[in-house]
């Protein structure tokens, strides 16, 4: 509706201490919120904790998927509830930086749909452009960018949410965000859409030509 969700991450690499700001309830660190307009006065809540670092967030199907870093590994790729505790930094399936791995699974703590490993450093994610959506009609298609596998990249999910397909579009820039319209949803001209890349510029693709 009129919601707004944004996320703030963790802010480190090597501090235990800031990484567990992520599981602190009194912090800031490492939550994905919501703000609501409450008749002209806005008001704010948690609406998911123990996150690292999302950076690709959108919303299709009344659900709401998102990208995030992981450490050296370990980037994913969730479904974000309410209330849920995705965990960050006590299970990860990445490693510590020079260091040893985490603790891959713990009960209570929500468990990524898919783990990168290697990281692929997700930025952007939204949804497919109408003509790539229509012919995978049968799945939930995701966009999505990276930094470091500098590639754009369709992800389509079953009916259970189960990502079942990576297809990945090698571009060789790091691709930072999505060009969006006002409802954050992927701007798009006919079958035209547009992303930027790092120390670049504004970029035009478009799907065409599907076999």
């Amino acid at each position: 509706n009129n919601d707004i969700m944004f996320s703030i991450g963790t802010p480190t690499h090597y501090s235990e201490k800031i990484n567990k700001l992520a599981q602190n309830k009194e912090s800031f660190f490492g939550k994905i919120y919501l703000i609501k307009d409450n008749n002209g006065k806005l008001e704010y809540s948690v609406f998911s904790e123990g996150h690292r670092n999302p950076q690709g967030i959108t919303h299709i199907k009344g659900k709401i998927f998102s990208t995030e870093h992981g450490p050296e590994g370990g980037d994913e790729l969730n479904i974000i509830k309410k209330n849920n505790n995705y965990g960050w930094p006590l299970v990860s399936l990445g490693n510590r930086y020079g260091g040893k791995s985490y603790k891959k699974k713990s009960a209570g703590l929500i468990s990524p749909i898919y783990s990168f490993v290697p990281a692929i450093a997700p930025s952007s994610l939204n949804v497919c452009p109408k003509n790539l959506k229509s012919y995978y009609k049968d799945f939930t298609c995701l966009l999505g960018l990276t930094l470091k596998e500098m590639s754009v990249m369709i992800y389509l999910l079953d009916k259970d949410d189960k990502l079942i397909s990576i297809k990945k579009i090698f571009i060789e820039k790091r691709l930072r965000h999505f060009g969006v319209d006002k409802k954050a949803k992927l701007y798009t001209k006919g079958n035209n859409f547009y992303f930027s890349a790092d120390n670049d510029g504004l970029y035009k693709a478009e799907f065409k030509n599907f076999k």
